[in-house]
């Protein structure tokens, strides 16, 4: 249970975080505009400029700002293009229903240019439902266009303002998520050594801090080597910035090397006490870090020295007084691994002391350090017809989505029409939002705007059922947007019913009517609208998970077998493969990242294999051996020279284990490994306590696995 120092930590880490800011950006660059017009009495006039506005800061998702400014301009071109068609055509319903099926279908396309470009999309869909209902906006089909481009226009110009005046802060922000994310991580990992640790129910934990980390990075290493003033700047903050995101990322994926046998490690020393300190240890680390993540969130430098150093000198003491005091092989095994966790815990701690020297500038940076990372490889999404082309297939998912949202909303138009309903754009606007690719996150949504529409529509009420005030009605209406919009990315369930009271408030205001009405208007529409999107989603073209593992679990293996094989290559020649190295650790934990995100959506889809078990220990199985190779680099105690040949022999092995298994996933040959896997069995057994040996052994339980996979299938 929350104390009061973690609620206020929370409600710190929420206010300080580019969630908060986003959502003051918007209200700011809406309100304003609204204020003035409302103090003029042009208002209603006004809409179609608030509707500019917003819909362009809604595309405003953090990124380089020439991604942000270049994502405004074109919403703001797209939203006033597509209310003008849609004004001009909507006295005539059979060019009206084209238009919606046509531009419907190529708005839910343009995510396959990536995410910015889906909002983009998402949003002049949107304009176009606003638009379908005659007599909604009075004014001339030209002249709303207008008012929507200047709106767009004028957010754009207000969103570049702000960053120039405060040019490093979004990316104080990514970077102080990005270590509250890491922290979050290494937390879920330390309960892992907690006596009697649930080690299933904590690996799955473990998983989806990764996933949260692994975006987290994503979007900072985007932000940062996507921004010219990052990688050419030779301002210290700069360079500080990027030295310190450059640590995190090392630091995390250090910190998946320290991979045991859990159950071994439970079994042997539940109830020493042993592994409860350790696990202490741990949440203080995990601590140290939040509190630099917050300090670097809030734009602050960290003035708290860390007292850590005496955190692992302690554990250090216990691990030792306990390896004198028992001579069990097995107990001494466990011991051996919990040292190469402790040897872990102070490779952190190191680092943490080095990002507090960097929030302080208190370290010399070379240009040449930050630079040469800024070439590693960042996904981009070019804009051009032959990616667009390469989509139109049923095999794309987002050609899949792009006609079932087109459908559902042609279907959704017609119930609307043949139940006269007053909101049409209501029930429209719940398919646009809950529909999604994949089919998931479009249930998950479904729930989520039910629950949230009713408990706004409930809270909204009671608000105008109790004050009477304009002014008090006011601000309620303007904080309910802040943390509605705050919350867009973060929490579906907050933002749908923060926006639903700022929407009945809102409607109170311009268009005064009986409340009950306008309430239960909103739950029907948006019941009618989850219906139509939950058989959608379940029923026309729909994006299972389990399609997409096989390919995740092949990729996973090439990636681990590059891994393993630019890991033995650093050993033998540190100095000429290190970048190799790094490179091949990165991409097994992005292929690592994806296998566990698409198999904890399988888990949330109807009638699921029952093969779900043996791709759980596939992932299991695949997380440790990533953490296994990883730590071969940073095993003080593991020397190559000592029995070469052999330890050659052991890494062919593996190396043939992967690929044999990874072709096994293609599902194109069979091969029999029996063979193979006996014939090395001889130096596995000589090397039994070498960490080759145990990656062996790790590779030949998942080719097992991929092998039973590959029967159910």
């Amino acid at each position: 249970m929350l104390n009061g120092n973690d609620y206020l930590k929370e409600v710190q880490k929420f206010t300080t975080s580019q969630y908060w800011s986003t959502g003051v950006r918007i209200t700011a660059g809406v309100m304003v505009p609204t204020l003035i017009f409302a103090e003029n009495d042009w208002l209603i006039a006004g809409l179609p400029f608030l509707w500019g506005a917003l819909f362009a800061s809604l595309t405003d998702a953090p990124g380089p700002i020439h991604h942000r400014r270049n994502g405004l301009l074109a919403s703001t071109a797209l939203n006033a293009f597509t209310a003008l068609v849609t004004l001009l055509l909507r006295e005539h319903q059979a060019l009206l229903l084209i238009e919606v099926t046509v531009l419907g279908f190529l708005y839910s396309l343009l995510g396959v240019y990536g995410a910015r470009a889906g909002a983009v999309g998402t949003l002049a869909l949107i304009i176009l439902l606003l638009n379908l209902v005659p007599g909604h906006v009075p004014q001339d089909s030209f002249f709303v266009a207008a008012l929507i481009a200047a709106g767009g226009i004028w957010y754009t110009l207000f969103s570049l303002l702000l960053y120039r005046l405060r040019p490093y802060r979004l990316a104080e922000q990514a970077i102080g998520e990005m270590l509250i994310a890491v922290a979050d991580f290494i937390r879920a990992r330390g309960a892992l050594y907690k006596d009697g640790a649930d080690v299933r129910r904590s690996f799955t934990l473990v998983m989806e801090e990764q996933i949260k980390v692994m975006k987290s990075q994503d979007q900072t290493r985007e932000l940062l080597f996507k921004t010219r003033q990052f990688v050419m700047d030779a301002s210290p903050k700069s360079r500080s910035l990027m030295m310190i995101f450059l640590d995190a990322v090392d630091l995390f994926e250090h910190s998946i090397s320290s991979y045991q046998d859990y159950g071994e490690l439970h079994k042997n020393l539940d109830g020493t006490g042993l592994l409860n300190k350790f696990y202490g240890a741990i949440l203080q680390v995990a601590a140290a870090m939040e509190y630099i993540g917050i300090t670097i969130q809030r734009g602050a430098t960290v003035r708290r020295e860390l007292d850590l150093v005496s955190i692992t000198g302690t554990l250090q003491d216990a691990l030792r007084e306990y390896q004198q005091s028992t001579v069990d092989p097995q107990v001494q095994t466990s011991l051996h691994a919990l040292e190469k966790t402790l040897f872990n815990i102070q490779n952190i701690v190191n680092r943490l002391h080095r990002l507090v020297m960097y929030t302080r500038l208190q370290v010399e940076i070379n240009k040449t350090d930050t630079g040469k990372e800024s070439d590693r490889a960042i996904v981009g999404h070019p804009i051009d017809w032959q990616t667009f082309r390469e989509n139109l297939t049923l095999q794309s998912n987002d050609f899949r989505h792009a006609v079932r949202l087109t459908l559902a909303i042609l279907v959704g138009f017609s119930v609307s029409a043949f139940l006269s309903l007053q909101h049409t754009y209501w029930v429209l606007l719940t398919i646009v939002t809950i529909l999604k690719p994949v089919y998931t996150v479009s249930r998950k949504r479904n729930a989520q705007r039910l629950l949230g529409t009713l408990g706004g529509a409930i809270v909204a009420t009671g608000i105008l059922f109790v004050i009477r005030g304009n002014t008090a009605l006011l601000v309620i209406m303007i904080l309910c947007m802040l943390v509605s919009y705050s919350l867009l990315r973060l929490n579906y369930f907050g933002f749908v019913l923060f926006l639903t009271i700022y929407i009945v408030i809102t409607f109170h205001f311009l268009y005064p009517v009986d409340l009950n009405t306008l309430v239960k208007e909103r739950m029907l529409d948006t019941v009618i609208g989850s219906v139509i999107a939950a058989i959608a989603s379940r029923y026309v073209l729909p994006t299972w998970g389990r399609q997409e593992i096989d390919k995740n679990m092949r990729e996973m293996l090439l990636a681990n077998e590059a891994f393993f094989t630019a890991t033995w290559q650093f050993l033998l020649n540190p100095t000429s493969s290190r970048s190799a190295y790094k490179t091949a650790r990165q991409e097994a934990l992005v292929n690592l990242t994806n296998l566990s995100d698409n198999f904890q959506r399988i888990l949330a889809e109807p009638k699921t294999l029952d093969q779900s078990t043996h791709i759980h220990q596939f992932v299991i199985a695949n997380h440790m051996l990533t953490g296994h190779i990883t730590s071969l680099a940073t095993d003080k105690a593991f020397n190559v020279t000592v029995n070469r040949q052999e330890l050659e022999g052991l890494a062919r092995a593996i190396e043939s284990e992967l690929e044999h298994a990874a072709r096994l996933s293609e599902k194109k040959n069979k091969y029999d490994l029996e063979v193979e896997a006996v014939a090395h069995n001889p130096v596995m057994a000589n090397q039994a306590l070498n960490p080759l040996s145990i990656i062996y052994s790790l590779v030949r339980d998942i080719r097992q696995i991929t092998e039973k996979v590959n029967r159910e299938n």
